[in-house]
């Protein structure tokens, strides 16, 4: 069985030595109104250059569909943001 990693974002992403590693972040806690919230590092994915770019090229695809169908936009700034209203 394969196990599911729920992640709220993500931390730092660092290359060195062939290999790429992304940390993993989830929220500490929900932050009082007006603090800044506290994320703790609980994976790290370590993959291959190799790897790593047909990962970039998997998520860019899956960006551009998900444009093509209105479901997200990007802004003028080349940021993405989700067409849903909050």
């Amino acid at each position: 069985m394969v196990k599911d990693i729920f992640v709220d974002g993500v931390g730092n992403i660092s290359v060195q030595a062939g290999l790429s590693r992304i940390e993993l972040t989830q929220l500490k806690k929900l932050p009082a109104e007006g603090a800044t919230p506290e994320f703790d590092i609980t994976e790290r994915l370590a993959m291959s250059l190799e790897t790593m770019l047909k990962l970039h090229g998997a998520l860019s695809e899956i960006v551009a569909q998900m444009e093509a169908k209105g479901l997200i936009r990007k802004n003028t700034d080349e940021t993405i943001s989700s067409t849903k209203k909050k």
